[in-house]
């Protein structure tokens, strides 16, 4: 293999907040919005795709003979552009980015830092893992990019970051870290709002043990509020109850840890 069939320098591909790819910290020059529309593509679907998917996800075109050339001539606007010739990999009909590029993209950081923090066994260790999971993901992903394609691994980045604010504030409860706990569960919150009903009842918890009833309440009217308004639904019974419990004063978290009553989450 030649210097020409493999990355030089060192690569970095932003997709989370803002979308664009760095050689040696150089931002690479796309000739055509085409050949930067197919990194993207092919980076949401790492296991490759074939080009009917492509031509139809991409660009809404059948598989005739002068969309295939368009593909071509974005295929190989990408290859230059990336002075790269096996940027894009093809098997079997199938193409898929090459994965040094993808190993060098800020989702890949995010999903490699939650592998690890789901396997390590120190809290602390864990703790670490996630903070440098979420160090890589600032922002949507690719919020540059419309279509199906691009919403669903939005959707599953999206579900990452949340997992890692979910994890991190169970870690903080667990060391009475009630004010990082509140923190990171406000962030899972802001990042996906239909996150399962324990995780608000938790919130409320920790908004009750680190300011106070009010804070703990009025988090429960907005919460409320953002169902009925968005899905026309209402919080589950036991959220209900316990709200009431904690605008009469209760402290969730005083004799014991906190144990949410009556999960599920929102579909």
């Amino acid at each position: 293999m030649t210097d020409g069939d493999r990355p030089t320098g060192d690569w970095l591909l932003r997709s989370l907040g803002q979308a664009e790819v760095l050689r040696g910290g150089v931002p690479v020059a796309w000739p055509a919005r085409s050949a930067e529309e197919l990194l993207w593509y092919l980076h949401a679907h790492p296991d490759g795709r074939y080009r009917h998917d492509l031509l139809r996800d991409l660009w809404d075109l059948e598989d005739t003979p002068a969309a295939a050339n368009r593909f071509r001539v974005a295929l190989h606007r990408l290859r230059h552009a990336l002075d790269f010739p096996e940027a894009v990999t093809e098997r079997g009909g199938r193409y898929a980015l090459h994965p040094d590029l993808l190993a060098a993209s800020d989702t890949a950081a995010l999903h490699r830092a939650l592998r690890g923090a789901r396997e390590a066994q120190l809290p602390r260790e864990q703790e670490d893992l996630l903070r440098r999971a979420l160090a890589s993901a600032d922002g949507e992903y690719l919020p540059h990019l419309t279509g199906e394609w691009v919403q669903e691994a939005r959707q599953a980045h999206r579900a990452a970051v949340v997992e890692a604010h979910l994890t991190l504030a169970r870690l903080h409860c667990a060391a009475h870290e009630c004010p990082l706990a509140a923190q990171d569960l406000v962030r899972a919150a802001q990042t996906d709002p239909l996150i399962g009903e324990d995780h608000h009842q938790r919130l409320m918890a920790c908004l009750a043990m680190t300011r106070d009833r009010y804070a703990a309440t009025e988090y429960y009217r907005r919460y409320r509020q953002y169902l009925l308004t968005e899905i026309g639904d209402t919080p589950l019974p036991e959220t209900v109850a316990f709200a009431e419990r904690l605008k009469g004063g209760e402290l969730p978290c005083v004799n014991a840890p906190f144990r949410p009553a009556g999960s599920g989450d929102r579909t």
